[in-house]
């Protein structure tokens, strides 16, 4: 079994998601401000036991590599991110992040989702990557500019792109080139 792997920042853990965080999966999954822009929403603490879960396989099976994000000073729970997907037949990782309400502001999603760039580029990734991709649906300006500080570019608009929540969303898709860094 693959071991997971554990980044640092100088504010933040991120490392493997455990049912112990089921909890703080549910509230960031059940807030309307935090899921306005997303394709999930939770009901229950079950759904977040089953993401999870599958999230765990999928590592396992290197397919995905997902993490929890925690505050270095308190190890509270902020947020998660990683790759939500990798297309190997393109050298592609996918990835997504989302942050509980209270920890927007501060500069987390940058600081996460810098690392994890970093990951996706380096031997540590299960998979070579030549481009990091990210879909954001229109009206989430926070994302953008995450993505922009990091020196993605906006490749243009996938009209209905994504469906949920009983419609269809435009995305926009940003991407990061290995010979962009």
């Amino acid at each position: 079994m693959p071991k997971f792997p554990t980044l640092e920042t100088p504010r933040l853990i991120l490392n493997e998601q455990t049912i112990e965080d089921s909890e703080s999966v549910f509230s960031m999954f059940s807030d309307e401000a935090v899921t306005e822009f997303y394709d999930l929403y939770f009901t229950s603490k079950d759904e977040a036991i089953a993401l999870i879960e599958k999230d765990a396989e999928r590592f396992i099976k290197s397919k995905t590599v997902r993490w929890a994000i925690r505050e270095k000073d308190t190890s509270e729970f902020v947020g998660s991110c990683g790759i939500n997907r990798f297309e190997e037949s393109n050298d592609v990782a996918v990835i997504g992040y989302e942050f509980h309400k209270n920890s927007w502001g501060k500069g987390f999603a940058t600081e996460a989702v810098s690392k994890v760039v970093d990951y996706c580029f380096s031997e540590q990734c299960p998979k070579y990557v030549n481009k990091i991709e990210a879909y954001v649906m229109l009206g989430n300006r926070a994302s953008e500019v995450v993505l922009e500080k990091l020196g993605f570019q906006c490749d243009g608009i996938l009209r209905q792109h994504g469906k949920w929540k009983g419609a269809y969303h435009d995305l926009k898709v940003f991407t990061l080139l290995r010979s962009d860094r």
